[in-house]
């Protein structure tokens, strides 16, 4: 069997959800509980997913010491995977 390189045609992004820079709990957490890191490049770079149970997890557990604007943005995310009927959010991080 082989894997074919496609070419991607468009991206669509709604903003940032959190910094992988200055949101250090965030990163923590993922770095630790998920595959976050798995899929991006030294540079974290790339694109990824993170499980909705996970993103889940993560607000129960920590959602109180993040900062309250990523803390909304990743319910949001978790809603519109939800709807969708995703188990995963694709993150593109750059």
């Amino acid at each position: 069997m082989s894997i074919r390189a496609h070419r991607v045609e468009e991206i669509k992004t709604n903003g940032d959800s959190f910094n992988l820079w200055h949101d250090e709990k965030i990163m923590d957490w993922l770095e630790r509980k998920t595959f976050f890191f798995h899929s991006l490049n030294g540079d974290c770079c790339g694109l990824t997913e993170v499980d909705v149970d996970d993103l889940k997890a993560m607000l129960s557990e920590i959602g109180e010491e993040i900062d309250e604007r990523a803390r909304k943005a990743i319910a949001e995310d978790v809603r519109f995977a939800e709807e969708r009927g995703d188990w995963y959010v694709q993150y593109h991080c750059y």
